[in-house]
């Protein structure tokens, strides 16, 4: 009877590592609440422009996202979960990379975008962080970092 019990306790500590291990699930069809958002992310000049949705889907230790927005073209990537870079797929004349690493209960993406203009070449960079509460509200609050150091955050 101990040799049954202390099984089932082993069984059930190990799985609950193996959940931990797993780490949150962002997975899911995300459309954005501008009433429960910052002012300063829609319109036509925000501040930091959000997607109208994020098409997210996790399996494997990646992160695969669609983001969609009424007046942009689609951006897409697929993240590896461990911090390694992978290129993003932007609109026309913009190269970016980017990066995902689970950090506790959130998910960190830190991005790179350039482009050339006639004043040269702007780069700008990202820091996201993804977090989902009750299961159906993921809230991202995002800095935007220009090359003069200054940023900007809103949610």
């Amino acid at each position: 009877m101990k040799r049954g019990v202390l099984a089932l306790g082993m069984a059930l500590v190990l799985a609950a590592v193996g959940v931990r291990a797993q780490g949150p699930n962002f997975a899911g069809m995300w459309k954005l609440n501008a009433a429960k958002s910052s002012g300063n992310i829609t319109g036509n000049t925000p501040n930091i422009a959000f997607p109208s949705s994020l098409d997210v889907k996790q399996a494997g230790g990646e992160l695969t996202v669609l983001a969609t927005s009424v007046r942009q073209a689609p951006v897409s990537a697929t993240y590896k979960l461990d911090g390694t870079q992978v290129p993003v797929e932007a609109p026309k004349g913009i190269t970016e990379t980017g990066s995902a690493k689970v950090d506790g209960q959130a998910l960190v993406i830190t991005t790179r975008r350039s482009l050339t203009s006639p004043l040269g070449e702007t780069v700008i960079n990202f820091k996201e962080v993804w977090t989902v509460t009750g299961g159906n509200t993921l809230t991202i609050e995002k800095t935007r970092i220009e090359s003069t150091g200054e940023t900007s955050t809103e949610k």
